[in-house]
């Protein structure tokens, strides 16, 4: 029994040794890395507010949240877009490009982009007080 009981033992101590010795092996043999690496820096431009697009005539909620997953979020965008390839790309909503040009959307995101004044403070000028 006393045998038995030596032999399952140094059985176990030579598992635990042959473990340990192939762990420091695993650990020599990794890759140090020498330099540390370079910090990732966010290169992407910050995001320009979105213009409410549903101010142009025919825009309503529903193609505005069509053209915001196109990435259209701004007037100078829209403008910049063709009615045809438009209203390819719009695919979630039915429009065509026939409405698009009888509306005048681009022509309207033209005429918001070049003004100066934005949609939202047009009117900040009139408070209500004045005759």
């Amino acid at each position: 029994m006393r045998r038995i009981f030596r032999v399952i033992l140094i059985l176990m101590i030579g598992y635990y040794f042959t473990q340990w010795w192939l762990s420091q092996q695993q650990e020599k043999s990794a890759p140090v890395k020498s330099t540390p690496e370079p910090i990732k820096r966010n290169t992407t431009p910050p995001k320009s507010t979105p213009d409410p697009l549903t101010e142009i005539d025919g825009i309503g909620p529903a193609f505005e949240r069509a053209l915001n997953t196109l990435g259209i979020q701004t007037f100078v965008q829209l403008a910049g877009q063709d009615a045809d390839q438009l209203a390819d790309k719009l695919t979630g909503v039915r429009i065509t490009s026939a409405r698009i040009k009888k509306d005048r959307w681009i022509e309207q995101a033209a005429e918001r982009a070049a003004s100066p004044v934005s949609a939202a403070s047009r009117w900040s000028a009139n408070d209500g007080k004045s005759p």
